[in-house]
């Protein structure tokens, strides 16, 4: 069988011009900071707040049931990234500070949906293409070993000068979540994204790729990510 699919996202003005035919869709949330507001860091704050109440999960009503008959009712609910009970690091505001580090991250988040949206994972790296590679002998690795019906699981994390010992621990972390879940590895795909800014230091630059990774992560929370 053959799908006839669309390599792109159609705008909510668009749809009239969907065809009558049989398919499968999906509602995204386009996230769009604004251009304006990329020039306040007030503003832009506001505009990431107003983002992420928007995608919190909805209230869930609970009830518990004791002993004697004890009953509890109550709702469960999403404190959201940069609500005021859980409100942005220091670190990320301290990148929002910036006007070229706020560029940066209005295009990341403008770019994600839905490449980013829904996802196993997210990592960020200085070099994608050997970060990238060390995910994939990490996952090749356990799976032999699983298919070898080894005993110990000890697969050495690649060696990468690039990125944190953290970071490459966290790689290892995700390749043994997808043994667990038994995903085959050829059902993977993966998105990337690169970035630059001509008036930013590599320092600068990894470092505002990271902070908004982190928000990333708190926005969609990836199933297999590290917490």
């Amino acid at each position: 069988m053959n799908l006839n699919t669309s390599d792109k996202l159609l705008s909510f003005g668009e749809l009239p011009a969907v065809e009558a035919k049989p398919g499968i869709y999906a509602w995204y949330l386009r996230i769009v900071p604004g251009k304006s507001n990329i020039k306040s860091s007030d503003n832009f704050v506001k505009a990431l707040k107003r983002i992420n109440e928007q995608l919190c999960y909805p209230t869930l009503a609970m009830q518990l049931r004791g002993h004697f008959s004890m009953k509890l009712n109550g709702d469960l609910r999403h404190i959201w990234y940069g609500h005021d009970e859980r409100p942005f690091s220091k670190k990320f505001e301290e990148v929002l500070n910036q006007i070229e580090e706020r560029e940066i991250v209005s295009e990341i988040l403008e770019s994600v949906v839905p490449l980013f949206t829904g996802p196993l994972y997210i990592g960020v790296s200085k070099n994608l293409q050997q970060r990238l590679r060390g995910h994939t002998q990490l996952i090749q690795k356990y799976r032999k070993e699983y298919q070898e019906q080894t005993e110990h699981l000890d697969v050495e994390t690649p060696n990468n000068s690039v990125d944190s010992k953290l970071a490459l621990q966290n790689d290892k972390n995700f390749a043994q979540r997808i043994l667990e879940r038994k995903i085959d590895p050829n059902h993977l795909a993966v998105s990337i994204t690169y970035v630059s800014h001509p008036q930013l230091s590599d320092e600068r630059l990894i470092e505002t790729i990271k902070v908004t990774e982190t928000l990333l992560n708190r926005m969609f929370y990836p199933i297999l990510g590290r917490r």
